[in-house]
């Protein structure tokens, strides 16, 4: 579907890239994940600004399409902040982390997304329609059997299924 994925963070309270970095790392270790990275870029302090994260549940050279690739950002990043016109909260958001498309591994993609809500229960995941995952909606799809679309549903449909 040519779709991406977003963590969001309320503009101003994103963690470190560093930080992102090292928990998505740990992820794939409690996961059972196949984690890599590369390109990063660092400001005239030594502070982590963005780098590209590659995730799979196969070895890479098995399998590529199995990949998962991510855009790791540091706040503030040029272009990264968003805000909604559906979201009534009025925010402003941070996209700290951006996977490439996803199509055909949205099951890694679910995996991934809320393992990283568990750490930080307050981001949110925007997945390119008017809602946005929270930890309570993923926590409740993964509860119930998978359902490969999930991710092109608002988790409030996904409730009354």
């Amino acid at each position: 579907m040519g779709m991406s994925s977003f963590l969001l963070f309320k503009r101003g309270e994103s963690t470190p890239a560093n930080d992102l970095l090292r928990d998505i790392n740990k992820i794939c270790i409690e996961e059972n994940l196949f984690f890599d990275s590369d390109e990063e870029t660092y400001d005239s302090e030594g502070t982590l600004k963005y780098t590209r994260v590659y995730i799979s549940d196969l070895p890479f050279r098995e399998n590529y399409s199995r990949t998962l690739s991510f855009s790791v950002y540091d706040e503030p990043y040029e272009y990264q902040l968003v805000s909604f016109k559906w979201d009534d909260t009025k925010n402003e958001y941070f996209k700290a982390v951006v996977s490439d498309d996803f199509d055909d591994n949205e099951d890694l993609l679910l995996r991934f997304s809320h393992a990283i809500l568990k750490i930080y229960p307050t981001a949110k995941i925007w997945v390119e329609e008017e809602w946005f995952y929270t930890l309570e909606d993923l926590d409740n799809i993964t509860n119930m059997p998978y359902v490969s679309d999930w991710c092109y549903k608002d988790p409030r449909e996904i409730a009354r299924d």
